[in-house]
């Protein structure tokens, strides 16, 4: 059985893609944020990637459309795309009750 994370302490590594200040981008940032800080407080790492200005990462991650999550620490590493608006969702792919 697989444990929510909150409870066991772990830590986050996360890396958001966004394309700018574009509605989707905002969204997606102020959705992730207002979850992690709610739930898991100072227990994770989120790294904002713009892809206008590091298109780089995008290829290097394979990055085809904005805003993409990726879920790198708790494994398995996991990706979510779209505007991070459904929180229950969101928390249900970040593993937190």
């Amino acid at each position: 059985m697989t444990k929510a994370i909150n409870e066991n302490n772990q830590k986050y590594t996360l890396k958001l893609f966004i394309a700018g200040n574009e509605p989707n981008s905002v969204r997606a940032i102020e959705n992730i944020k207002d979850i992690l800080d709610s739930n898991i407080k100072d227990k994770y790492k989120l790294e904002l990637i713009d892809i206008l200005t590091d298109f780089q990462s995008a290829i290097d991650h394979g990055v085809l459309v904005t805003p993409m999550l990726i879920i790198i620490e708790p494994p398995p590493e996991t990706t979510i795309i779209g505007s991070m608006s459904d929180a229950e969702k969101l928390k249900a792919a970040l593993r937190i009750k």
